[in-house]
C-alpha cells in the first residue's frame, strides 16, 4: 500500500444510498454511505535536531477507514476507491448520532515495526468526528486529525543494536492504540512486560510511530537516546505533538577526546556508521609509515588511528559525481556536500552532512597557504597502500583545486602516486 506525505488533502464525494425494499411501518433505514474525509493540515512539523523536509500525509487507493457511532457497538468499513470512501453496508441511524472515523483501523499494533519510511502510514493514527449529530442520510463529513507522532531513529555506529521501547508516565510499556468513540481519538494500549516497537541492527535511519499528546519515555534497550548530542529519554508532560516527527540518535555525532600529547581534540561524524574524524590535522606532516603505526606508537596514542581509504571514500561517504555541464567533481546525493571556502587566509574544503541527524555536522580539510596561481591540495594519508607498476605506494585521499577563470575543484578521491616516505597531512579518526 503506497503512502505519500502531503499538506491538506480533501476527498471529493458523492452520496450513494440504496433504499430498503422492506415494506414495514418502521422507519426506513438506508444502507450504503459515503464518507467525506478532510485531513487536518499537517504541512508543519517539529523536530529536535534539524530542519529539513516536512512530514505530510495523504490517503491512497484501497485505504480503509473504520467508522462508528454512539448508537452501535461495532464499526463500518469505508474503502477509498481513488476518489471517495464508500461503504455498502454502513447503516444510517433513525436518530441523530455522533459519528467517528479512525485510520488505519480501530486497533493499531505498534509492536515490531519495520522501521521503513514507507510503512509509517500503515500505523499513522488519524481520528475525527462529525461536527454535529447526524443520521448519515446525506453522507458523513469528518475532519481527521493526526493522533500519533513519528520518531526518526538514527543508528550512528555499525555495530548498534536497536531495541526501541516506549513507556508511559505510569511505567507501562506502549504496545498499540485502540479507537475510542467517546474522545474521537485513541487510547494507548499498555503492557506490564517489555514491548519492542523496533528491533534492528546496524547504522542507518529508522522510523517508529509512537503515541502523541502524553508524556512518554523512549529507550534503546535500557539506554537513553540522544537529541542534538544531548541525552534524552523523556518528553515534557504534554508529550510529542501529533503529526510531527522527531530525530533521535543512538549515540553522539560530535564530541571531544584526548590524545597522548595532552590535547583535547574535537571530533565529528558525517554519516551513520562513518568514522569519527578529528576536526584538525596532526600538527606536522608525516610519512605513510609513521601515519600507520598502531596503538601507543601512533602519533596521537591508542585513542586515535589513521582511517583506510574504504572508510572515507565511496558511495555514501566522501564522494562526488561529475557535473553535467563542466564534467568537474561536484556533490552527489546521499554523500556529504562539499564546497571551497576561504577561512582565515587559508583555502579550505568544507564537507557538510546531508543525512538525518548530520545536517549540522561539518568537516574542514586544509591547504597550505598558496598564491592564486598555484594548485591547491587538500589531502591526508590513509592507512591503505597499493602496488602500482610493481612499486609499493601509500594511498592518499586528495582533493585538488586550481584557478582558471575562477577556482575549480578538478580532482577528487584516491591518489596512489606517492612513495611511502613522502610526508603529507594526517587526519586521524577515533580508534573506537
Amino acid at each position: 500500500m503506497k503512502k505519500i506525505l502531503y499538506s491538506v488533502f480533501m476527498l471529493a464525494t458523492m452520496v450513494l444510498a440504496a433504499c430498503s425494499s422492506d415494506d414495514t411501518t418502521e422507519p426506513v433505514v438506508k444502507r450504503g454511505m459515503v464518507l467525506k474525509a478532510n485531513v487536518e493540515d499537517t504541512d508543519t512539523r517539529a523536530t529536535i535536531t534539524d530542519n529539513e523536509g516536512k512530514w505530510k500525509f495523504a490517503f491512497a487507493t484501497k485505504d480503509v477507514v473504520k467508522v462508528g457511532n454512539d448508537k452501535v457497538d461495532g464499526y463500518y468499513t469505508f474503502t477509498n476507491d481513488g476518489t471517495v470512501f464508500t461503504s455498502t453496508d454502513a447503516k444510517q441511524t433513525t436518530e441523530a448520532a455522533n459519528w467517528c472515523a479512525f485510520f488505519p483501523g480501530e486497533e493499531i499494533d505498534l509492536r515490531n515495526q519495520s522501521g521503513d519510511f514507507a510503512d509509517v502510514a500503515n500505523k499513522y493514527a488519524l481520528a475525527g468526528a462529525t461536527a454535529s449529530a447526524t443520521t448519515g442520510s446525506d453522507g458523513l463529513t469528518v475532519t481527521m486529525k493526526a493522533k500519533a507522532a513519528v520518531l526518526r531513529i538514527v543508528g550512528v555506529n555499525k555495530g548498534d543494536i536497536l531495541d526501541i521501547n516506549v513507556k508511559t508516565a505510569d511505567g507501562k510499556y506502549v504496545s498499540g492504540l485502540t479507537a475510542d468513540k467517546k474522545s474521537a481519538g485513541f487510547i494507548v494500549d499498555k503492557s506490564d512486560t517489555k514491548v519492542s516497537l523496533l528491533s534492528k541492527q546496524g547504522a542507518g535511519v529508522y522510523y517508529v510511530v509512537v503515541p502523541a499528546g502524553e508524556k512518554i519515555y523512549v529507550y534503546n534497550g535500557d539506554k537513553s537516546l540522544y537529541s542534538d548530542n544531548k541525552s534524552m529519554s523523556t518528553t515534557k508532560a504534554d508529550g510529542l505533538k501529533a503529526g510531527k516527527y522527531y530525530t533521535l540518535t543512538t549515540g553522539m555525532t560530535k564530541g571531544k577526546a584526548d590524545n597522548s600529547l595532552g590535547e583535547t581534540i574535537d571530533w565529528v561524524q558525517l554519516w551513520p556508521g562513518g568514522p569519527k574524524f578529528a576536526t584538525q590535522n596532526v600538527a606536522e606532516e608525516m610519512t605513510w609509515t609513521d601515519a600507520t603505526k598502531k596503538g601507543d606508537d601512533y602519533v596521537w596514542g591508542a585513542n586515535w588511528r589513521t582511517p583506510t581509504l574504504d572508510e572515507v571514500f565511496g558511495e555514501g561517504k566522501l564522494n562526488f559525481t561529475d557535473d553535467k555541464e563542466t564534467s568537474l567533481p561536484t556533490s552527489v546525493a546521499g554523500s556529504p556536500s562539499f564546497e571551497l571556502k576561504e577561512q582565515n587566509g587559508y583555502l579550505t574544503v568544507v564537507f557538510t552532512g546531508v543525512q538525518p541527524g548530520y545536517t549540522k555536522n561539518t568537516l574542514t580539510l586544509y591547504d597550505k597557504p598558496n598564491t592564486k596561481e598555484e594548485n591547491h591540495n587538500f589531502d591526508f594519508w590513509t592507512a591503505s597502500d597499493e602496488i602500482v607498476n610493481g612499486e609499493d605506494k601509500g594511498v592518499l585521499f586528495q582533493i585538488q583545486a586550481a584557478y582558471w577563470d575562477k577556482l575549480y575543484i578538478y580532482s577528487f578521491g584516491k591518489n596512489t602516486v606517492h612513495w611511502k616516505d613522502k610526508k603529507f597531512f594526517v587526519r586521524p579518526v577515533l580508534a573506537k
